[in-house]
């Protein structure tokens, strides 16, 4: 800074050697320049004198001589002084540092030299080492700048400045102030704003800054209370935020203080005096208001509160009050006056008028109650405002008999029923009540016979003898009296079964009732409503409505959502009441609180019935619409059915295969469905169904294996000949047949027998029969008798010859145990001894013996050959030769298997002739065969 200012000094310094050179003249330097200070204002006055009216001016700080202005200024001379002044508003109070100035003049082509600099000393010269800080207590708008300056002590260094809790950023000015700035200053506090600075060594200096707002009052208005003095006031403007006593707004009215407002009592100020007008000046150090009203002392009365109010006269519908003025002026005055009058629920304010008014008449009371009384006045010509209130005054009016009942009576049957009446309220009752008397009468009986109840009965029931109607009458009793009697004759009673109800909707949760009306109504109409199948002590509840109406409202109020409400309308007339009309419905459907009831599922074959009963009417909360039905799935519900008829509590699912389903019913109603009702069902077959198929299915299943086994039997039949019954050849009989010939002799010889011998091993390579001589058997025959002229035949022995190496054994066992060991053993052989033909009377040497029909045999081959040459030679000479039919029904045959017993088998055990003349053979030609043969 120092650098500019010597480079500035060089520049002014060639321009005037310059100006010099070019022999333009100078003009003269201002004289007596002198520096006047205004430390509050922050201001510097400069003073001078010169023949000029154009300057240049310049001011320092003078420590480090930084310029701090430098203008070109017009100053015309003070013709009564003759001298230039010039004021200067300095940012930073003067008191922070030393200030230089010096003045030169000009004109349009040359300037003076500078005149000699004139200095104020600051707060920081040397002589001065305390520590110090400037402004103090300084008084600025909200929003505004201000700069603050901290000078330090002696040899002592600077650390920083606070502006309340901010650390503000410090600037040098000299050697030992410091200075800063703050910008858009918000409301201080009550204290102000502190700001504090300190050295290094902890000194402390500082400042406070009061930052507020100029005053805010208005609405000045001036009015009488007292009809010749004035009293003003006005409202509080917003705050000032100006709390120091020296700082706060002070006001005047007319050129008077104002002392109750100065003192911040309140906000107004009198004069002894009437004026008409007034002028209210409010004034602080930031800005100053005027306020002003003026107005006819007629237009602006505001009247006292009345004092001493007193009841002089107190009934039960009535009572006269009586009050008093403090200010004698009030009487001659036409006033009006207004009263309020304040009890439970019976509220009210009353208007009353006249000169100096004061006392009323208070009418139309009501009896045993407690009224609080205020009263105010105002003037009645130039009405201004309504004058103070009273204080509060209690009367409490004197009891009267009760008014007459609501009365109605309710029946639940043909026989029984109940008189209901309301309770009276405090504005009907005129009193504390202390009971009922209740009086009831029929023709039948002469005069009333009463019943007193206490005051908490509102009920009382009635049981008609011999179905004659009766009348009742209730009257309230309170201390004062009894009130009229009510009456009443029990109506008919009409069950709802009895009627076709309508199904009432609700509007906004209200009925809305319309009716035909009726001749016989010389007493209007009663609407009752009560809750649909209650029993018991029921809600009642009733309306009377005059006979020019035919239209009711019930409102939602009186009703509760989600039940079902009778809403009956009765015609009234000196004898019963008439029932015209009743209906069912709800002020409000909700969803059934309760699902359907015994839901129950019933399966028929692969049908399911599924049954319920409907909830009960306490819980269905609504008009039942239907019903929908659901099967449950894992994670959802499938509709199966909705059913729109209410009536119908059953349904049908059809074709459901065997497995578990689970059913859900819901009701619903116009707001929705219930939670739901689930049952569970696991689908089985029909008993009839299970016993028919398990008779049916075996049947089935037997007759087709029997029809593939007929059919590949019948395809193979071939095959299935030869396996199991192969062709038997016919016999071979020699000779003539056609010519007659003797009986036949079937008896067999005696000696003729079949020696069974039982061979240990069966070798399949030597398979054969083997005759077996007779001589070897003679032996053991000899004892043997036969008788040949019996028609018995002769018994028959089967032996099995051990085949060994191609040689025949020649052992001999009894019959019976080879029978025995036959039996039990699979491998056995058969060898035919001769049999003696049954034709032949000779002896057992004959050669004409049986030879059966053999296939080839493999064996050894010298007795084949004998075999057939024996056969051979027989044959011309033979008889009958039979053939053995095999038994099928032969008890011994279930004891083999395969081919075991086959006649034309070699390993056959079984008897080839029988025993016993009853068994006969069978023919060969049988239905399996002619099955197996294709013959029909």
């Amino acid at each position: 800074m120092q650098g500019w200012v010597t480079l500035a000094l060089l520049l002014s310094l060639g321009v005037e050697c310059s100006l010099g050179q070019n022999g333009v003249g100078e003009l003269p330097v201002p004289r007596g320049l002198t520096l006047n200070p205004d430390l509050p204002a922050q201001t510097l006055s400069l003073t001078w004198q010169s023949d000029s009216s154009l300057f240049d001016l310049e001011i320092f700080h003078t420590e480090l001589m930084n310029v701090v202005l430098n203008e070109t200024v017009a100053v015309k001379t003070d013709p009564v002084t003759g001298l230039h002044s010039w004021t200067w508003h300095s940012p930073l109070p003067l008191e922070c540092t030393s200030h230089s100035a010096h003045i030169r003049a000009r004109n349009q082509q040359s300037v003076s030299q500078w005149s000699p600099l004139q200095t104020i000393p600051g707060s920081d010269i040397p002589e001065k080492s305390e520590s110090n800080m400037f402004p103090q207590d300084k008084v600025v708008p909200v929003g505004s700048n201000m700069t603050f300056c901290c000078i330090v002590k002696e040899k002592e260094d600077f650390k920083e400045i606070m502006y309340g809790r901010q650390e503000m950023t410090a600037t040098r000015l000299s050697r030992r102030t410091y200075a800063i700035t703050a910008t858009n200053q918000p409301v201080s506090g009550n204290t102000g704003t502190n700001v504090i600075c300190c050295s290094q060594r902890l000194t402390l200096t500082g400042a406070v800054v009061f930052v507020g707002y100029p005053p805010g009052d208005e609405g000045l208005v001036c009015e009488t209370r007292d009809l010749a003095s004035a009293e003003c006031s006005w409202k509080k403007g917003r705050d000032t935020g100006l709390r120091m006593r020296r700082s706060r707004t002070k006001y005047t009215l007319n050129g008077r203080d104002c002392l109750e407002a100065n003192e911040r009592k309140r906000w107004w100020c009198s004069s002894k005096a009437w004026e008409q007008s007034w002028t209210l000046v409010a004034r602080n150090p930031l800005g100053t208001v005027h306020l002003m009203d003026s107005a006819q002392l007629t237009d602006r009365v505001h009247l006292l509160a009345p004092v001493n109010v007193t009841a002089v006269e107190v009934k039960a519908w009535s009572a006269t009050l009586q009050w008093s003025w403090s200010v004698a002026a009030y009487k001659k005055l036409e006033m009006v006056c207004q009263l309020q009058l304040f009890a439970h629920e019976l509220n009210s304010t009353r208007n009353y008028s006249g000169p100096g008014l004061s006392s009323v008449v208070l009418e139309s009371l009501w009896p045993d109650v407690d009224y609080t009384v205020t009263l105010y006045c105002g003037s009645k010509h130039g009405f201004w405002k309504w004058g103070d209130k009273s204080a509060p005054y209690r009367i409490h009016t004197k009891m009267d008999r009760p008014d007459a009942l609501d009365v109605w009576m309710w029946m639940d049957s043909s026989n029984t029923g109940c008189v209901f009446w309301k309770p009276l309220s405090v504005r009907k009752s005129h009193g504390a009540l202390v009971g009922y008397e209740v009086s009831q009468s029929s023709a039948e009986e002469d005069g009333w016979t009463p019943v007193s109840l206490p005051p908490g009965n509102f009920s009382y029931p009635i049981i008609l003898n011999n179905g004659s109607d009766i009348t009742v009458a209730v009257a309230a009793r309170n201390p004062a009296g009894l009130s009229q009697p009510s009456t009443v004759t029990t109506p008919a009673y009409r069950a709802d079964s009895q009627l076709s109800m309508s199904e009432l909707l609700s509007t906004n949760g209200s009925f809305v009732l319309s009716w035909q009306p009726n001749a016989n109504a010389s007493s209007g109409y009663a609407v009752e409503w009560v809750p649909t199948g209650c029993s018991g002590l029921c809600p009642v509840d009733w309306k009377k409505v005059p006979e020019s109406d035919s239209s009711f409202t019930l409102n939602s109020d009186s009703l509760v959502a989600g039940v079902r409400y009778t809403v009956s309308v009765y015609a009234l007339s000196t004898g019963a009441p008439t029932l015209l009309q009743r209906w069912q419905g709800y002020s409000q459907e909700m969803t059934p609180s309760q699902s359907v009831r015994e839901l129950l599922p019933n399966q028929s074959g692969s049908d399911v019935l599924l049954s319920w009963k409907a909830t009960a009417m306490e819980n269905q909360r609504g008009f039942i619409r239907g019903y929908t039905i659901y099967l449950a799935n894992a994670a959802h519900l499938e509709l199966i059915a909705n059913i729109s008829d209410p009536e119908v509590q059953s349904y049908r699912v059809k074709g459901l295969s065997l497995s578990s389903y689970k059913f859900v019913v819901k009701a619903y109603t116009s707001a929705g469905e219930d939670a739901g009702a689930t049952v569970a069902i696991k689908m089985e077959m029909d008993t009839a169904d299970m016993l028919f198929v398990g008779i049916l299915v075996p049947l089935g299943i037997m007759f087709c294996c029997l029809i593939l086994i007929s059919i590949c039997c019948y395809k193979k039949r071939e095959w299935v000949k030869k396996a199991f019954y192969p062709e038997i050849p016919g016999p071979k009989v020699p000779g003539d047949w056609s010519s007659p010939q003797g009986p036949l002799d079937v008896k067999p010889s005696p000696h003729s027998l079949v020696h069974i011998v039982e061979s240990p091993e069966w070798d399949f390579t030597k398979e054969g029969l083997f005759p077996v001589p007779e001589e070897e058997e003679e032996s053991e025959n000899d004892n043997i008798e036969v008788d040949a002229d019996s028609d018995e035949p002769a018994l028959l022995r089967y032996y099995n010859q051990v085949v060994g190496d191609g040689s025949h054994g020649n052992q001999v066992s009894d019959s019976s145990g080879s029978s025995n060991t036959s039996v039990d053993s699979t491998q056995t052989e058969i060898t035919y001894a001769g049999i003696q033909s049954p034709t032949s009377s000779q002896g057992a040497c004959g050669g004409g013996g049986y030879r059966p029909q053999m296939q080839s045999v493999i064996g050894p081959a010298e007795p084949q050959i004998e075999f057939e040459a024996d056969f051979q030679d027989d044959g011309l000479h033979a008889g009958y030769k039979p053939q053995c039919s095999w038994q099928l029904d032969s008890p011994e045959a279930e004891n083999f298997s395969g081919s075991l017993g086959s006649p034309t088998s070699v390993t056959s055990s079984q008897f080839l002739i029988p025993e016993s003349s009853e068994e006969k053979p069978q023919p060969s030609n049988t239905w399996f065969h002619n099955f197996l043969s294709g013959k029909s």
